[in-house]
């Protein structure tokens, strides 16, 4: 197995450790993916809670990253849980594991039964972040408290962030992902989007560590931007829409010519889903 899939990048942000995985097909495009240590108590008997599990490829360098950081105690003697923010396999990719060594877990209901039922993933995603194995049978709940679960749908229909309201911090998931992220998902939401990124400035973070980008410097103006991008985005798209334009002209006017990953993925995740997105909810009213 190649280095990166042996050590994670850490970074270290007070109580707060990132674990970056990225595989060589996601080095080749940029991507890599993260999962977060979150401190419980002080010494040498620290227990922390795991935001995101990262892809299935990366499970063994997860594991010796979680014992490492406790010491060389197991997972299940090292973290007091773990919490999903979303069924995506580069975030859900090792639950099933974690549940089988007694880690317990916290979730929103619709991402629990996307993980039980995992659906087949395009090439592009086995090649880069691997599939997931399905969450089988019970596990031990988690209350993660004092962080809490906020649903903030956009990406996904059940995506969430954590709120950490005592260290005003947000891990985001992929609610942030960058300003001016041109591509999506055929499923994601622009305007539920935007709203979700408005509340998510609301709570005024103090910090935001973000799934793929790390700790987000001035967060609450980032994300603030992020939905004044949308929303003028979308008003442009309507704008075009309303004149008559085919989404393909709208997509190359408003976001540019569709980029290589469009192409790679066959249209999954591409600029045209986003003009498409739009239109999908001026169809529905």
């Amino acid at each position: 197995m190649l280095h990166e899939l042996r050590t994670p990048r850490i970074e270290r942000h007070e109580d707060v450790t990132r674990l970056a995985f990225a595989s060589p097909a996601g080095r080749l495009v940029g991507y890599s993916a993260s999962a977060y240590l979150v401190a419980r108590g002080t010494g040498a008997q620290t227990r922390s809670v795991l935001v995101d599990t990262g892809f299935a490829r990366a499970g063994d360098a997860l594991l010796r990253a979680v014992e490492a950081a406790h010491g060389g105690r197991a997972p299940r003697e090292a973290l007091v849980g773990a919490i999903l923010t979303h069924a995506h396999e580069d975030h859900a990719g090792n639950v099933a594991r974690l549940a089988r060594l007694g880690v317990p877990l916290a979730m929103g209901a619709a991402t629990r039964a996307a993980v039980a039922d995992v659906a087949p993933i395009a090439l592009y995603r086995r090649v880069t972040w691997g599939a997931m194995e399905p969450l089988r049978g019970d596990v031990a709940p988690f209350d993660p408290a004092p962080l809490v679960l906020l649903a903030t749908p956009g990406h996904s229909a059940d995506h969430h962030v954590v709120w950490d309201a005592e260290r005003e911090t947000l891990f985001g998931g992929d609610l942030f992902l960058g300003v001016k992220v041109r591509i999506a998902h055929r499923y994601e939401d622009p305007h539920a989007l935007a709203r979700s990124l408005r509340m998510a400035a609301a709570l005024r973070p103090r910090r935001l560590f973000d799934a793929h980008r790390g700790l987000v410097a001035d967060p609450v103006p980032a994300l603030e931007a992020k939905a004044g991008w949308i929303e003028d985005t979308i008003a442009a798209v309507e704008r075009l829409l309303d004149a008559g334009w085919p989404a393909r002209r709208i997509r190359d006017h408003v976001l540019g010519r569709e980029e290589l990953t469009g192409i790679v993925s066959c249209g999954e995740y591409s600029r045209t889903n986003l003009v498409r997105a739009v239109r999908r909810a001026r169809l529905a009213g």
